[in-house]
């Protein structure tokens, strides 16, 4: 007896084995049919298939081979032979009546398959599997009147949209695209769940010219019986087709009827904003917010309102050939450099509401951001320093993200500046610097210093930075060249340069309160007053490009030969090329001075700028 368990496990391993054994042949004897296959011996494939089947008549691969190989060879009365016995064994198959009716179609025995597809639809009258089944060997094969018979019985079986998916992909493959359109809109009204995949449909027809006008027409119809679920499906098509007007009027009226959907409309105003509509967005923003929102949904629509006033806000254009003055400097960037194309009117009605709903909401870091790009366009665009001060102070209380509380703090200090407040700028900055050290803070209180006529503490503060700045620190090529400027122009200067230096620093002042007339007098005014300093040639040449600010080029190319011999005379020489090149529109003059560069200044920092762009002004001549 103490034999017993080494004898069953014998029995084991050998049984093991041998079903091993066996599995192996087999797959040697599938991968040896499969290439006679290939191969187009039939007659050996299907022995090979055979009997393997014969081992193993629920080998499911070898079953899918057979068929397979049978309707590829064209031996349907073989196939119909081996599907019969199949179907004795497995009656409630329903796969194996759609293929043994397919087979005898094949064979010409029309009736023999339409009888057995008959015969599988009584047996199985409540499966919707084989509804299918059949929808796809009908369409197949063209059987137009099976179709609508199946149809019939599945949707007295089953309900009223039943297959209408499945048939609608039929006709919009065949191209029958109101047939299509029938079945599409049947399904949305019954299967609402799957509206997104028919809307998606509808719109994938809707390239289709002829489709197109179709589209509109059915919808409308539709739509006005049932507006809730097919207006939105046409404000879509409307949008894709850049038909955005009809988009809109065609959500509004879906609003109108009692659907407004926060998240839907306010997608669509997105996308309007996106697309370039400003006009529409913003009308869609406003209707929103007009509406009972929700408090995120109303975060949200008043930060796509406010996204829509600054996508209309544009950089000024500067067409620049070189970098004239310090404009990429961070102490010297102005923030006024935009226009906006927004209607003066249409801004100031659209700021109001905008104003009137912010003041009613939660605090949230969505609601600062909010704020924030509202005192962004009242302090860059609109230049109301009172009221944008009031909202970045408003947005600072609001709990506004890390990034966000940053530049709040840095543009407040802007506007006090621009407000001429800049002890109390001084004072605000001071405070929070030393609550948060962060050095951007630290380089916005040189700023003001700068500007407010400080140059000295500007200069300490400057230094004790540069001795622990990083050469990998961003705005450590900025602070060395502000470093650079001051040692030049006032620290090793006489008392007449540094009152010089503090006078242009002045009229920089002008320019970041929008007082750009006031800069270019104060800077014609210190050109009048110390002729002698080392600083003319800067204030000159700063003074020409307020000129072209002004749309007074013919003044800046009068003052601008006060600059030969200078160390920047190459700069004097290429904006006046400029301003010819592009103001007058005389080519011929600008290469005069654009080659006085490579003949006079062929040291220059720009010689080589200018040599390409003197190729590429005779190339466009040629």
């Amino acid at each position: 007896m103490k034999y017993l368990p080494h004898r069953f496990l014998i029995t084991a391993v050998i049984i093991f084995c041998c079903l091993t054994a066996a599995q192996k042949e087999n797959k040697a004897s599938l991968k040896t049919a499969q290439m006679l296959e290939r191969r187009g011996d039939w007659d050996s494939a299907i022995a090979i298939y055979t009997d393997i089947f014969n081992n193993n008549r629920e080998n499911y691969r070898v079953v899918r081979s057979l068929k397979n190989i049978y309707r590829k060879s064209q031996r349907y009365q073989d196939g119909i032979q081996f599907l019969r016995s199949r179907l004795l064994n497995h009656p409630n198959d329903i796969q194996l009546y759609v293929e043994l009716g397919e087979f005898h179609f094949l064979n010409d025995q029309i009736d023999e398959a339409k009888a057995v597809w008959q015969k599988g639809l009584t047996s199985f009258q409540k499966n919707q599997s084989y509804y299918r089944f059949l929808l796809s060997i009908y369409g197949k094969y063209g059987l137009d009147d099976e179709i609508s018979l199946l149809i019939n019985k599945g949707r007295q079986q089953f309900g009223p949209a039943f297959l209408s998916q499945d048939l609608g992909y039929f006709y919009q493959a065949r191209r029958v695209y109101d047939r299509a359109l029938d079945e599409y809109i049947l399904n949305l009204l019954y299967n609402p769940r799957q509206s997104a995949s028919i809307s998606r449909r509808i719109l994938t027809m809707s390239d289709e010219p002829e489709a197109k006008q179709l589209i509109e027409t059915k919808l409308s119809e539709a739509g006005n019986q049932h507006p809730k679920i097919l207006l939105p499906t046409l404000a879509d098509h409307y949008f894709k087709h850049r038909q955005y007007s009809n988009a809109y009027d065609t959500y509004f009226a879906w609003a109108e009827a009692g659907f407004f959907d926060d998240h839907k409309w306010l997608t669509f105003a997105k996308n309007l904003r996106k697309e370039g509509s400003y006009s529409l967005a913003n009308d869609a923003y406003q209707f929103a917010l007009q509406q009972r929102l929700r408090p995120q949904a109303t975060g949200q629509a008043l930060l796509g309102l406010a996204k829509t006033f600054e996508d209309q806000i544009i950089p000024i254009e500067k067409r620049d050939i070189i970098p004239y003055f310090f404009d990429n400097n961070l102490f010297f960037k102005d923030p006024f450099q935009v226009y906006s194309s927004i209607s003066p009117k249409h801004l100031e009605s659209s700021l109001n509401l905008y104003d009137s709903i912010l003041v009613s909401l939660p605090k949230s870091s969505l609601i600062a951001e909010a704020h924030f790009r509202l005192a962004e366009i009242q302090y860059r665009i609109v230049q109301d320093f009172d009221k944008a001060l009031k909202t970045y102070k408003t947005a600072l209380r609001q709990k506004p993200k890390p990034d966000l509380y940053k530049r709040i703090i840095l543009r407040i200090g802007d506007v006090l500046l621009a407000k001429g407040n800049a002890a109390e700028a001084i004072a605000f900055l001071d405070s929070m610097y030393h609550s948060q050290k962060m050095a951007v803070i630290r380089y916005k209180l040189i700023q003001i210093h700068l500007f407010s006529g400080n140059p000295d503490t500007a200069l300490t503060m400057l230094n004790s930075i540069i001795s622990t700045i990083s050469t990998l620190d961003k705005s450590f090529n900025d602070v060395m060249e502000l470093q650079d400027i001051l040692s030049y122009h006032f620290q090793r200067v006489n008392h007449q340069g540094k009152d010089a230096f503090k006078a242009f620093l002045r009229a920089e002042l002008y320019l970041r309160q929008q007082k750009i007339s006031e800069a270019g007098e104060h800077l014609s005014y210190l050109l009048d007053t110390y002729p002698n300093v080392g600083l003319v040639p800067l204030v000159t040449l700063r003074r020409a490009l307020i000129l072209l600010r002004l749309n007074q080029p013919e003044l800046a190319l009068e003052i601008i030969p006060a600059m030969e011999k200078t160390p920047i005379a190459d700069k004097g020489i290429i904006l006046s090329g400029q301003i010819y090149e592009q103001i007058y529109n005389n080519r011929r003059k600008a290469l005069e001075y654009y080659l006085r560069i490579i003949n006079e200044h062929p040291q220059s920092v720009f010689s080589e700028p200018i040599r390409y762009h003197i190729r590429q002004l005779k190339e466009t001549e040629s």
